[in-house]
């Protein structure tokens, strides 16, 4: 009863924060990737969601995976709500590591990109730039 209860709270509490927002998403299979219609052009949106397709990024996975946006600075912001409680594992935050590269390098234009790792409700936990 507890687990149905915080999957409801977590399910709400994203709900709430893409509908208070200008957020849309692509789906593939049981995931999808979020992102900022405000900040975030369409075909940014799509290119990042085919360079998730072909790396595989989905495969295996359920409910978000990324959200992205731009900050009124111009820096590209990616969240990934992985953080779920305790340590964050070495090998987790050098494989979100490696995607951001390549997501900065192959769909980014190398602009720059600030990365979060958060929790479900996409509030940051630790933060870093690539």
């Amino acid at each position: 009863m507890s687990k149905f209860v915080f999957i409801a709270v977590i399910a709400f509490v994203v709900g709430a924060f893409m509908l208070s927002n200008n957020f849309d998403s692509l789906e593939h299979g049981e995931a999808k990737f979020v992102y900022d219609t405000s900040t975030v052009d369409t075909a940014v949106a799509n290119q990042l969601h085919q360079f998730l397709i072909e790396e595989a990024i989905y495969d295996d996975k359920t409910g978000d995976v990324l959200l992205l946006k731009k900050s009124k600075a111009g820096v590209w912001v990616a969240k990934f709500p992985v953080y779920q409680g305790g340590e964050i594992s070495p090998l987790v935050r050098k494989n979100i590591e490696k995607l951001s590269i390549d997501i900065k390098q192959n769909v980014l234009n190398n602009e720059p990109l600030e990365v979060h790792i958060t929790n479900a409700g996409f509030q940051s936990v630790q933060f870093f730039k690539v």
